[in-house]
C-alpha cells in the first residue's frame, strides 16, 4: 500500500489504497494539521507579556481603551498634537502670567537698570562701532591742560578758559616788570623781588655840575659827585613819590648846591653841606607832594 506524505509528514490518500484505509489516513492528516495550527496560536500581548497584537482603531487610540492594540504612526502623531495643545493651553492658563513675570524679572536683572539706549546687544554693538562719541572723547582729552609739555598748541580762547578754570585770572598773563618799568611806572607787569630791589637801588649820576635834572622816571634814589656848583631841577615825579639823594664832594671840595623854590625845608632853613674834599656833602630824604614840591630834610655827614 502506498504510504505518501506531505513535506510536513501529513499522510496522503492514494488511488491504489482501499478507501477504508485512506479515510483513516485523511483523519490522521487533519488531526495533525489541527494540532499544528493550535500550536501556532499566540496569546494577546499585554504591557508585561509578549504575544499577538493588532492595530488599534481611531476610537481606541484616542480613548486609550485597549492595551493589546497598536496605534498607527499618524494616529500617534495626532494624539501627541492633541495632547500638546491641551498641555499648552493648561500651562498658559495656569502659569502663563507667572512665567511671563519671571522671564521679565530675569531680563530686568540682566539689564541692571541700564539706559534703554544700551539694553540690547544690537544697541551696544551700534554704540561700540559709532565713532562720533569716541572722537568727541578723544577731542576732549586733546583739549585737557597738559603738564608733560610746554608746547601743547592751545589757541587763545583755550588758554583763557584754562586760566579761568584753575583760578589764575589775568595774573598769569602779566609780563615780569623790568627795573626801568618799576622806576618810571610804565607797563602793567608783575613785580618780582629782584626787580623791586633793583628799582629801589641808587641811580649813579656820576660827576655832576651846573644844572642837574632829577628825572622821576629814572628812579627815586640818586648818587652823585659834585665837581662844580650845582642847581637841582626835577621832571616826571609822581605825587607821593619818595626822593633820596646821596651827594659827595670831589677831592677838591668846596662845591655848592642851589635849590629851587619848590624844595621845602623844616622851619624854612636850608641845611648846610659838608665842603671838605671827598666828604659826604649831604644826605637828603623827602617826598614829592601833591602841590608839586618836595618836602624833606637833609644833613651833612662830615
Amino acid at each position: 500500500m502506498p504510504n505518501d506524505t506531505t513535506e510536513r509528514g501529513y499522510p496522503l490518500p492514494h488511488p491504489d489504497n482501499v478507501a477504508r484505509e485512506d479515510a483513516q489516513r485523511i483523519r490522521d492528516a487533519l488531526t495533525a494539521i489541527s494540532e499544528d495550527m493550535e500550536a501556532m496560536i499566540v496569546d494577546p500581548a499585554s504591557e508585561t507579556e509578549k504575544g499577538t497584537v493588532r492595530l488599534a482603531t481611531a476610537a481606541e487610540a484616542t480613548a486609550g481603551t485597549t492595551q493589546v492594540a497598536v496605534p498607527v504612526v499618524k494616529r500617534v502623531k495626532d494624539m501627541i498634537t492633541s495632547a500638546t495643545a491641551v498641555l499648552h493651553t493648561t500651562i498658559v492658563d495656569e502659569y502663563g502670567a507667572a512665567i511671563t513675570s519671571a522671564i521679565t524679572s530675569a531680563i530686568n536683572d540682566l539689564k541692571g537698570g541700564v539706559d534703554p539706549a544700551y539694553d540690547t546687544l544690537v544697541e551696544i554693538a551700534a554704540k561700540l562701532t559709532d565713532m562720533t562719541q569716541i572722537n568727541a572723547i578723544l577731542s576732549s582729552l586733546g583739549n585737557r591742560l597738559r603738564i608733560d609739555t610746554a608746547a601743547q598748541g592751545l589757541d587763545a580762547t583755550q588758554k583763557s578758559n584754562g586760566r579761568t578754570n584753575i583760578g589764575l585770572g589775568s595774573v598769569s598773563t602779566k609780563n615780569i616788570a623790568t627795573t626801568a618799568e618799576l622806576r618810571n611806572n610804565t607797563n602793567a607787569g608783575a613785580v618780582t623781588v629782584d626787580a623791586a630791589w633793583a628799582a629801589a637801588d641808587y641811580v649813579d649820576l656820576g660827576n655832576v655840575s651846573g644844572t642837574v635834572t632829577l628825572d622821576g622816571n629814572n628812579g627815586s634814589r640818586f648818587r652823585m659827585v659834585l665837581v662844580g656848583a650845582v642847581t637841582f631841577t626835577q621832571v616826571n615825579f609822581k605825587k607821593g613819590q619818595p626822593l633820596d639823594l646821596l651827594i659827595f664832594q670831589d677831592p677838591t671840595g668846596g662845591r655848592t648846591i642851589s635849590w629851587q623854590t619848590y624844595w621845602l625845608w623844616p622851619n624854612g632853613t636850608v641845611p648846610a653841606i659838608a665842603t671838605a674834599g671827598n666828604a659826604v656833602a649831604m644826605i637828603y630824604s623827602g617826598v614829592f607832594n601833591f602841590a608839586g614840591w618836595f618836602s624833606g630834610g637833609g644833613w651833612k655827614v662830615s
